[in-house]
């Protein structure tokens, strides 16, 4: 240590006891891992592949635009999975939940989105508890462009210091509003991350898992393609996984007379964890409800 250096940390003793404060045990770490909360994703798979969901990290899930569907459902499973009980099957968070929804007007051809009554309650059903239940313990906040994302991280970062009672934050479409307005890249960037701190530092200091969705830059070569948001925002995550749809044949069933029922498969490839080897794939099962040529949303073996 040079003697300016030095100087400067005997000037500032508690400078130089803050960076030793720092410090932690490794059983320290370790006991905190075994205390950490975590949930079930709603998918056998999809828990084997990321060990759950764990309160306090950040996952990112990301597919190419055609297979919203996947997204949307995924997402609805991790709201109804932070509400059901921390016992028995359900391996929820039994807490409260904040849909963070992106909606852009002016290219989205259904302006509701994931934001459907409905599915809720369908998912609700098959998850094994009462949608009322969801509906009452279930904050929902919309965006419609990316100055307005910051507005809304705020938000939400003020209601979970005032409700210590939330424990997920989903994020419907984070990069949605770089993907449609590319010609202020760099100025977007900038903005994607401000409203990435806000959420980050809030949900971090809070013990409140962020999983969100997104898309994927098809540009690029290689067999599993980037998610859109740039460096930062994978550096800033904790957990990404891709989601692509597996080329195992798909088996239709009618269910009713006016909808049918079908199998289809997704490979689901982790390719960052802070604690597991990557890339790391599996085989997700899923059923998609609805119409055939108009299906509603897909439920998890």
């Amino acid at each position: 240590m040079s003697q300016s250096s030095q100087q400067s940390t005997n000037d500032h003793p508690s400078t130089f006891l803050k960076y030793f404060s720092d410090m932690k045990c490794a059983l320290d770490l370790l006991n905190q891992y075994y205390a950490t909360q975590k949930m079930s994703t709603g998918s056998a798979e999809i828990d084997s592949l990321i060990d759950g969901v764990q309160e306090g990290s950040f996952y990112l899930f990301y597919s190419t635009p055609d297979n919203q569907l996947i997204l949307d459902s995924l997402l609805y499973r991790q709201l109804i999975g932070c509400i059901l009980p921390k016992g028995g099957k359900s391996h929820g968070f039994e807490s409260m939940a904040v849909l963070f929804n992106n909606i852009d007007y002016s290219t989205d051809k259904n302006k509701h989105q994931i934001l459907n009554p409905e599915k809720i309650a369908i998912v609700s059903k098959y998850a094994g508890i009462e949608p009322k239940i969801v509906f009452k313990n279930l904050y929902v906040q919309t965006a419609y462009n990316l100055e307005h994302q910051i507005e809304i991280a705020q938000e939400i970062a003020n209601k979970i210091e005032s409700n210590p009672d939330i424990k997920l934050v989903a994020i419907s479409h984070l990069t949605r509003f770089l993907v449609n307005d590319s010609n202020n890249r760099n100025e977007d960037g900038s903005t994607l991350k401000r409203v990435l701190n806000v959420l980050y530092q809030t949900c971090t200091k809070n013990r409140v898992a962020i999983v969100a969705t997104g898309y994927c830059n098809t540009a690029n070569s290689g067999i599993i393609p980037r998610p859109i948001g740039g460096t930062y925002l994978r550096h800033l995550v904790n957990v990404i996984v891709n989601l692509r749809q597996s080329m195992n044949r798909n088996y239709y069933y009618s269910t009713s007379n006016s909808s049918t029922c079908s199998s289809i498969t997704y490979r689901a490839t982790m390719i960052k964890h802070p604690y597991q080897q990557t890339p790391k794939s599996t085989i997700l099962y899923t059923k998609r409800i609805g119409r055939r040529k108009n299906p509603m949303l897909f439920i998890f073996d």
